[in-house]
C-alpha cells in the first residue's frame, strides 16, 4: 500500500491505494474506502480519449482492505511512535527535560484531526527525532523518554 497526500483546489486529502496490480483496487481517501477499476492497460487506448477509473462504495471498509499493523508494541522502551501517518504540528519537550505520565509532548495531524500525544510514564526524554512540519509514518519513532527508576 502507498500513502499520498494530495491538494485539490486547497483541499488536502489522504489517500491510500492498495495492490494495483489487479482490478478493482481498494482506495481510502480521507477514511471512506473505494473499490477502483483500472482500465486494461494491456489493449491500446484512442490518444483522443482518457480511461478514468471508476470509485464505487466498498461493501465494507475491512474487506476492501487488509488490516492495518498495529504499532510495535513495546511499552518499556520508552519509545513513542505514530499510531497511523501524519505530520507533526508541534514538539512540545527537549532531550534532556524531565516529563511525567500523561503530560503531552507533541500534537501530530493525521487525516485533519490534532492529536495529542502523550508521555506514557514519567522519565527524562532522550531523544527526539521529529520536528514541526515533519511527516511520519505508521509505526516511526518520535520521542524516546527514559523512565524514573
Amino acid at each position: 500500500m502507498k500513502t499520498y497526500v494530495i491538494t485539490i483546489r486547497g483541499t488536502e486529502y489522504e489517500v491510500v491505494v492498495g495492490d494495483t496490480s489487479s482490478s478493482p483496487v481498494s482506495v481510502t481517501v480521507n477514511g471512506e474506502v473505494y473499490e477502483v477499476d483500472l482500465p486494461d492497460t494491456s489493449q491500446p487506448t484512442r490518444s483522443d480519449r482518457s480511461a478514468t477509473p471508476t470509485p464505487r462504495p466498498a461493501s465494507s471498509p475491512t474487506s476492501a482492505s487488509p488490516p492495518r499493523p498495529a504499532a510495535p508494541a513495546t511499552p518499556d522502551d520508552g519509545a513513542i511512535r505514530a499510531l497511523m501517518p501524519g505530520r507533526i504540528i508541534s514538539v512540545n519537550v527537549n532531550v534532556g527535560d524531565h516529563v511525567s505520565a500523561e503530560q503531552p509532548v507533541l500534537v501530530m495531524e493525521s487525516m485533519k484531526m490534532e492529536n495529542t500525544i502523550t508521555a506514557p510514564s514519567d522519565g527524562t526524554v532522550t531523544a527526539v527525532h521529529v520536528g514541526e512540519g515533519d511527516s511520519v509514518q505508521h509505526g516511526q519513532t518520535m520521542i524516546e523518554i527514559e523512565a524514573d527508576s
